[in-house]
């Protein structure tokens, strides 16, 4: 190398650095080989080992010819830079090649929710493609391309594994369609209509009517029928495990296993997406303004099934080996379980907000507010109670971090459940003391049976409620009374605007009698009145009486006391005859279609009239001819059969 020839550097200043000798051992060590990087870096400085020349990237040598500047001695170094040259021109087109082979179908697809649509041909592809960037050998630039198209695939083989239909299920399953459920919801609740509480029937359906026994049935009724009832219903796909397999070893064999992990979170939509029931707004849907009865009872329905389906999907995971996917199935499971049951504690959250609206205080019939709020309480009640009994077993399902947020997020709602029924009874108990009826009849008012059936319905849940109440059963007691009281302050505030004579104290009686005999017939309820109660009632109910004859008859029949009386009258006894036939036949024409609804008590009460009015009536016939005593008008028969006819309604 003389003259105006270059200095030929074989390697990089790292090759030539390394090529020196090791002091402790005495001993040359040999300089490695250059890499190509360090020919390609070389070769790209001026005045290198190419001298004016230069080679790109691909290998292709640019500028004067090698052969004028290498010497004979240098024929091997050529060799070795032609077949580096070679091998990235090969690693290049392996590289275009696998990206052209990857990029190809999302061009083919662009709308696509994935890179491509599900095929085995294509999940083959990507393997395929998985498989050859594995296998090859890069450094530098090279290598960050390869391991950018190595993500690429297996992002998009974690996508395919999401969008894998895993699960099949059984033809005989429609039962648990949108559809099924919503058509058995309202088939029931139009079986049940045509009453004022029919939706108190609808619930007792699910709570047992009738019996203090039932008070924990709706939970016990909603679970118990049974997670083991869908056995059978959904299985794996077997044709699907090879895939998972395949998926699986590529993955966690080449270390992208956290891609894997991350795709169940990021693509939890796609995991079971033909499993409607799974994902209770497939169920729910743009249907929350239905009645709340109907939103509850398909609300409790559909957690059933969930908690089934998701049960018998963690059963055949552990059933089966599923070869590398064994390591992941937990997690997969957990993803669609966490999902589903999150749905399901949000539309329970909908719920409840629609049942935390103000209430109207401005009604001036107080029966649809009150009928409104009491359906508040048994919405929240019935929610609570599923929840609280269904908890267990979807905690069940889960382990680790999630089952704690699980958990917490469960807690948080039941507690939210438990201060909105608390807050409820108070404003409810304040509604009934504060609003006005509107009176049609003397009966038994509907406001009054509808509370009083929800008072039955509050005692049969009374487990419920003491575990609301932390088990103070005395504020369960106290609860239940002051709505009695409330009831009680409202019936005789509203009777005061009764007008005619008598009909205050009728509607007072026949109210009264109702909800004395609902105490008696329902143990609890009685229990917790107490017999003090009952006997005031006994007593209210005779004054009730008394008070309707000193205000209807006792007017009357002064008249003819009158007659007796030592103080002298103007009328002669003609003329009080007269008058206290047209009184009687004035309060009979009013008052024999008014309602005593009780046969007892409209018994009781007509035969008390009979013996205010008859006695007196007979003993001042007596001094009348007997043309008189036929006569119509004032026969004692036709007064005494009119008498027993009254109160009918």
């Amino acid at each position: 190398m003389a003259g105006g020839a270059c200095c030929w550097r074989p390697w990089s200043a790292a090759a030539r650095h390394s090529s020196t000798t090791d002091v402790s051992q005495g001993q040359r060590i040999r300089p490695r080989e250059p890499g190509l990087e360090d020919i390609l870096q070389d070769g790209r400085v001026r005045g290198g080992w190419f001298g004016h020349a230069a080679v790109d990237m691909e290998g292709r040598v640019h500028g004067v010819s090698l052969s004028r500047h290498l010497t004979e001695g240098d024929s091997s170094r050529l060799t070795m830079v032609e077949r580096i040259r070679e091998k990235a021109l090969h690693l290049q087109s392996e590289l275009d090649s696998i990206e052209r082979l990857i990029v190809a179908p999302i061009c083919l697809h662009p709308d696509s929710t994935g890179f491509f649509p599900h095929s085995r041909e294509h999940l083959d592809i990507y393997i395929t493609a998985a498989n050859r960037l594995l296998r090859l050998e890069t450094s530098g630039d090279m290598d960050r391309r390869r391991k950018s198209l190595l993500k690429t695939v297996m992002s998009s083989l974690a996508m395919e594994f999401c969008r894998l239909r895993v699960w099949v299920l059984e033809e005989a399953t429609g039962e648990y369609s949108p559809a099924t459920i919503w058509e058995s919801i309202r088939r029931s609740r139009s079986n049940s209509a045509g009453s004022d509480d029919s939706w108190l029937s609808s619930s007792g359906s699910l709570t047992g009517t009738g019996s203090s026994d039932a008070s924990t049935d709706l939970g016990k009724q909603i679970l118990a029928q049974g997670y083991n009832t869908f056995a059978g219903k959904i299985y794996i796909d077997h044709r699907s495990v090879s895939i998972l397999d395949d998926i699986a070893g590529v993955m966690i064999g080449a270390g992208y296993e956290h891609i894997l992990r991350g795709a169940f979170e990021q693509h939890w939509a796609q995991l079971a997406r033909y499993i409607q029931i799974l994902d209770i707004d497939n169920i729910l849907g743009g249907n929350m303004d239905e009645p709340r009865e109907v939103l509850l009872k398909v609300w409790t329905s559909t957690m059933r099934i969930i908690i089934g389906f998701l049960s018998e999907m963690q059963r055949q995971l552990n059933a089966h080996g599923l070869g590398s996917f064994n390591e992941l199935k937990e997690e997969y499971f957990l993803t669609i379980a966490k999902v589903s049951v999150m749905k399901l504690l949000n539309s329970a959250s909908s719920i409840c907000n629609q049942v935390c609206s103000p209430i109207d205080q401005s009604c001036e019939d107080s029966h649809e507010s009150v009928k409104r709020d009491l359906s508040k309480m048994v919405t929240v009640l019935m929610m609570y109670q599923a929840l609280n009994y269904g908890m267990p077993t979807i905690l069940a399902l889960f382990s680790g971090q999630t089952k704690e947020f699980i958990l917490e997020e469960g807690d948080e709602l039941i507690r939210r459940l438990s201060d909105t029924f608390l807050d409820l009874c108070v404003d409810v108990n304040a509604l009934v003391k504060s609003q006005r009826l509107v009176i049609m009849d003397t009966g038994v008012h509907r406001t009054t049976r509808y509370i009083i059936y929800h008072m039955r319905l509050l005692v049969q849940q009374k487990c419920t409620i003491n575990l609301i109440l932390k088990g103070d059963f005395k504020a369960f007691s106290e609860l239940v009374t002051w709505l009695i009281l409330s009831l009680e302050l409202m019936l005789n505030v509203n009777s005061r605007s009764l007008q005619p004579q008598g009909e205050q104290q009728i509607f007072l009686l026949n109210n009264m009698h109702f909800l004395l005999e609902e105490a008696k017939k329902n143990t609890d309820l009685r229990l917790i009145l107490g017999e003090n109660w009952l006997l005031q009632c006994h007593d209210q109910l005779d004054q009730c009486i008394a008070g309707y004859l000193d205000a209807s008859w006792t007017p009357v029949m002064s008249l003819l006391l009158k007659r007796q009386t030592r103080f002298p009258t103007i009328l002669s006894s003609h003329q009080l005859l007269y008058k206290f036939t047209s009184s009687f036949e004035m309060i009979y024409s009013v008052q024999k279609n008014w309602k005593v609804t009780d046969p007892l008590i409209r018994q009781k009460l007509r035969l008390s009239i009979y013996q205010k009015v008859i006695p007196l009536y007979r003993l001042h016939m007596e001094n009348y001819s007997e043309k008189i005593h036929k006569s119509r008008r004032y026969n004692i028969e036709q007064i005494e059969s009119q008498l027993l006819g009254m109160f009918e309604g």
